[in-house]
């Protein structure tokens, strides 16, 4: 197992499971699609800049499709409501610039 923990601000820790593509943090575990796990990967490592929604496509696909922009906001959707279970993790929309991961403390 490639578990790695995440240690947040307030000292406590977010187990990561690499190869399953889950968080854990407290009694959740949360799991991960494949298409999920890339852009949460991405805006983690990205931390704390802002990812655009270009950058998110190309980083993912490249630049063999010609696909939306708004094919990301369906995954960030997704994973902002598994990431509910996660006490203070959340993604926030920049307005005109793109995502950002956000790791605050546990209320």
């Amino acid at each position: 197992m490639s578990e790695i923990e995440i240690e947040r601000l307030d000292g406590s820790v977010v187990l990561c499971d690499l190869e399953a593509r889950t968080l854990a943090a407290g009694r959740y575990r949360v799991k991960f699609t494949p298409l999920e796990w890339a852009i949460l990967t991405t805006l983690y490592e990205a931390r704390p800049k802002i990812v655009s929604r270009n950058e998110l496509l190309h980083t993912i696909w490249g630049n063999e499709h010609e696909w939306n922009t708004r094919t990301i906001d369906v995954h960030i959707t997704s994973i902002r409501k598994k990431l509910a279970y996660i006490k203070g993790a959340r993604i926030d929309s920049i307005y005109g610039q793109g995502y950002k991961l956000v790791m605050l403390n546990r209320f």
